[in-house]
């Protein structure tokens, strides 16, 4: 497994990052979470040891397991979590990334992942009402207190970005990239690589879509996360993507490949619940990273 740096994080971070979404179960098909959790397992045994997870997965419960499962092995992974989303008794969830948010937010994060700093906090969603100078200046007391190393920005288009990285120093961004979803490439990927801001890519398969789990025709379950994804609503993508196979490889070769050839990109996430599907895709990033 190829293992790339991110500034002010220990240990480099695999090339493959596991995506904790799926282990929650909420919002995804046909997820068998016992499986899910072997799954997980399996990943660090065969050389992963960057997790990406945030509160809102599973409220909560994305980040209970992973803690469990990580807590003999804490200062062997990278852990990366998120803040910005908020639910209630209910399960309506709110944009709150306001001073007392972010404090609230990572306490109950600590206590999920039973440990005592995180690795790299990510705002997940900006609120539109709370200004960049109070989520940063937030954030930058909480590294110097050592309860996180790095900070992180997902979701942020480049003047966001931009206005992050003079308030602090941005460890990455992690934002949608993929074959099909390319709109990074010609402005936060290259101030990026200026910048030396890794770039994490998520929904690095288009849900599924690049992995041809996905066929045309799929069904959304009743709390299905591909719901909401644009690509599964286009009558065009099933067209699409049989315009980006290759006559010699297969799809999700290509779709890797295509990522990780930008030089900022230090970690893709894909989130997988089957052993045999994690080992497909560790030994094709092997394959096409050496």
């Amino acid at each position: 497994m190829k293992y790339n740096k991110i500034k002010n994080i220990d240990k480099k971070i695999s090339l493959l990052g596991f995506g904790c979404w799926a282990l929650s179960k909420h919002g995804w098909k046909d997820v068998n979470q016992e499986e899910a959790i072997k799954t997980l397992e399996k990943s660090i045994e065969l050389g992963i040891n960057f997790f990406d997870t945030a509160p809102i997965y599973g409220f909560g419960r994305s980040e209970e397991i992973l803690g469990e499962v990580t807590k003999s092995i804490r200062k062997d992974i990278v852990i990366a979590s998120k803040f910005g989303l908020r639910w209630n008794e209910w399960g309506h969830v709110t944009h709150d990334i306001s001073r007392d948010s972010i404090l609230f937010e990572v306490e109950a994060t600590l206590k999920r992942l039973k440990t005592d700093y995180i690795d790299l906090y990510q705002v997940h969603h900006l609120d539109n009402k709370t200004s960049l100078n109070t989520i940063f200046e937030t954030l930058n007391e909480l590294k110097k207190q050592n309860i996180i190393k790095g900070i992180g920005v997902s979701n942020f288009k480049l003047e966001e970005l931009k206005q992050a990285s003079k308030l602090c120093d941005i460890s990455s961004i992690q934002n949608q990239y993929n074959m099909l979803q390319t709109n990074d490439e010609k402005d936060i990927l290259p101030f990026c690589q200026k910048n030396n801001i890794g770039y994490i890519s998520y929904s690095t398969l288009a849900q599924g879509l690049l992995s041809e789990k996905i066929k045309k025709g799929y069904k959304f379950a009743k709390m299905d996360i591909r719901k909401f994804n644009d690509l599964f609503h286009n009558k065009d993508t099933f067209d699409r993507i049989e315009g980006l196979r290759s006559p010699n490889k297969a799809l999700i070769e290509s779709a890797f490949e295509y990522v990780i050839k930008q030089e900022a990109i230090k970690s893709i996430l894909v989130s997988t619940t089957k052993i045999k599907n994690l080992e497909e895709n560790i030994k094709l990033i092997k394959k096409l990273s050496k």
